[in-house]
C-alpha cells in the first residue's frame, strides 16, 4: 500500500499511479467542492493550472473530473466521484462539462440528487450526486434514483436520459415568447425609495406629489407582501417636482451619491437623478417572477402587476402580460426545467431570463389554447383572493398550501402538458426527458435558421 501526499491539482497523477494498458484501475472519491465565491487564491490558482482559461466560475471538484477523466482515456480505468449537484446546474454545465465528455468519455453512472447526511460532528446536509466516468462503451449505463435503478442508453450532464446537448444561455426566446426584462435598478443611496410609512408621512405634506409616487416591488417583496414606494419622475415634469423641497434633496443626494461612485457608467447617470440606473418599466400590466426563490417551494410564486408598479432589480419581469403566458411560467413543466437548467442561490431556485426562460421549449399554440389556459389562470388568481391575509410564501409554502389553490395549480399543469402532448406524463423524469428532445430539435431548427438568413444576406450583399 502506498500513502501519497500531496495536491491532486498540480500533481501528475499518472506518476503517483502508473497506469498500464492491461491494469484494472478504479478512482473513487470525495473530493473537496468550494463554489467560485467560496475559493481562496491559492484554489483560484489551482484551477487556473488545471484548466488554463475560463476557470473563474468553476466549482473546484470540476478539477478532480477534469483530471479523472484525462487519466482514464485510453484505459482499462473508471472514475467516480461524490460531488455538490451544482456541477450539474445552471452556468456550470456548459463550463465543466463541455471539458470532460467527448467521443473518448461518457458517464457510466449516476445517482441523482440525493441530501448527504450522517451521524458525524459537523454534519454538511449538503445535496450531492455521484457521477462515474468511463471510456465510451457498448455497455449498459444506469441512473439510480432513491431506491430505484434504471438501465438507460445515454446519461447527460444534468443527470437524465437523454442526448449530451447542453443548455446554454440565450438573449432571446427559444418559443413564441415576449421578451423577459431585468428588473429596474435605481442605484440611488436609498433616496428615491420609501417605505410604506415614509411614504404616507411624505404625502401627507405634499399631496401633490402623489402622481410621482409607484409602488416598488422586488421579488422577496412579492413573496412576504412587504410594500416599497419610488419616486417616479418624468422629464417633462422634473421642473414641477423640485419645487418640493424633499423630492429636491432626494435627488440632490442621489446625485452626489452617483458621483462619489468608482463606476464611469454611474458618474454619468449623475446627471439625471430622477431617473433609476436602469431602467425597463413600461406602463403596461406586466408579470413579476421572483429572482430567488425557496427549493422547498413546488412553484414559484408569480404575480400580475399593473403599470403603476415598478419591478426592481431582484425581479424579472414580462411587460404587456398575456395570461397564458403566466400560465406557462407557472406550470410544473416550467418548474422542471428551471430546478434542471437554472443555478441554484445556496440551495434557491436562481431564475434567470437567458438560462430558464429564453431556453423554454415551448410548441406553438392556437388561440384557442390560449384562451382555454387564460381561465386556469384566472381559477389561480380566484384561490389567492379568498386568502387576503395571506403572503406569497404562506401560499405557496407546501405545509399551509391551501387545497382549492394547490387544485388550481393542478389543473393548470394538465391543461398546459397538453399543449405538449395528449398522453399524460408519469412523473418529472419523464417530463424533462421529453422537454430536452424538444430542446434539442427546435435549437437544431432554429440553427438552420440562422443559417439560412446570413446566407440570404451574403447573397443580397453580392
Amino acid at each position: 500500500m502506498q500513502i501519497k501526499q500531496g495536491n491532486a491539482t498540480r500533481l501528475d497523477w499518472k506518476k503517483v499511479c502508473p497506469i498500464n494498458k492491461t491494469d484494472e484501475v478504479y478512482i473513487i472519491g470525495n473530493p473537496p467542492y468550494l463554489g467560485s465565491r467560496r475559493q481562496d487564491q491559492k484554489q483560484k490558482d489551482d484551477l487556473k493550472f488545471v484548466f488554463k482559461t475560463k476557470y473563474k466560475s468553476l466549482d473546484y471538484i470540476s478539477a478532480w473530473f477534469y483530471k479523472g477523466a484525462k487519466y482514464i482515456e485510453g484505459y482499462n480505468a473508471k472514475v467516480a466521484f461524490v460531488s455538490t449537484n451544482s456541477i450539474c446546474q445552471g452556468l456550470l454545465v456548459s463550463l465543466t462539462w463541455s471539458r470532460i465528455l467527448n467521443d473518448k468519455i461518457e458517464i457510466d453512472f449516476a445517482y441523482q440528487s440525493f441530501k448527504w447526511t450522517n451521524n458525524a460532528k459537523g454534519n454538511a446536509g449538503v445535496t450531492v450526486v455521484i457521477i462515474g466516468l468511463r471510456n465510451v462503451s457498448g455497455k449498459p449505463k444506469y441512473l439510480f434514483k432513491n431506491k430505484f435503478k434504471k438501465e438507460v442508453k445515454n446519461i447527460n450532464p444534468y443527470l437524465i436520459e437523454a442526448s449530451n446537448i447542453v443548455v446554454i444561455g440565450r438573449s432571446y426566446p427559444l418559443s413564441k415568447f415576449p421578451e423577459m426584462r431585468f428588473g429596474n435598478m435605481p442605484n440611488d443611496g436609498g433616496n428615491l425609495l420609501f417605505s410604506e410609512q415614509e411614504k404616507n408621512i411624505f404625502l401627507k405634506k405634499n399631496p401633490n406629489a402623489k402622481k410621482w409616487i409607484k409602488e416598488y416591488l422586488g421579488g422577496s417583496d412579492f413573496i412576504k407582501g412587504c410594500k416599497r414606494f419610488t419616486l417616479w419622475i418624468d422629464d417633462c415634469d422634473l421642473d414641477e417636482a423640485i419645487k418640493i423641497d424633499e423630492i429636491k434633496n432626494r435627488l440632490d443626494r442621489v446625485e452626489i451619491h452617483r458621483l462619489n461612485s468608482s463606476e464611469k457608467s454611474t458618474r454619468e447617470k449623475a446627471k439625471n437623478p430622477n431617473h433609476f440606473y436602469f431602467s425597463a418599466h413600461q406602463n403596461t400590466d406586466s408579470i413579476i417572477i421572483p429572482a430567488t426563490s425557496s427549493e422547498k417551494r413546488d412553484y414559484i410564486p408569480i404575480g400580475f402587476l399593473n403599470g403603476d408598479t415598478v419591478i426592481s432589480n431582484s425581479a424579472m419581469a414580462i411587460y404587456h402580460a398575456q395570461p397564458w403566458l403566466f400560465a406557462v411560467v407557472t406550470s410544473r413543466m416550467h418548474m422542471v426545467w428551471v430546478r434542471a437548467v437554472g443555478g441554484k442561490l445556496k440551495t434557491d431556485y436562481r431564475y434567470s431570463a437567458k438560462l430558464c426562460y429564453n431556453t423554454f421549449p415551448f410548441p406553438e399554440i392556437t388561440t384557442k389554447q390560449k384562451e382555454n389556459l387564460n381561465q386556469y389562470v384566472f381559477d389561480i388568481l380566484d384561490e389567492r383572493a379568498k386568502h387576503p391575509g395571506k403572503t406569497m410564501a404562506q401560499l405557496y409554502n407546501p405545509d399551509t398550501m391551501p387545497e382549492g389553490l394547490l387544485k388550481a395549480h393542478q389543473e393548470l399543469d394538465k391543461a398546459v402538458e397538453q399543449c405538449y402532448r395528449l398522453q399524460p406524463f408519469k412523473n418529472d423524469t419523464e417530463r424533462l426527458e421529453y422537454l430536452f428532445k424538444l430542446y434539442e430539435k427546435m435549437t437544431n431548427k432554429d440553427t438552420l435558421f440562422a443559417k439560412q438568413k446570413r446566407t440570404r444576406k451574403k447573397k443580397l450583399k453580392k
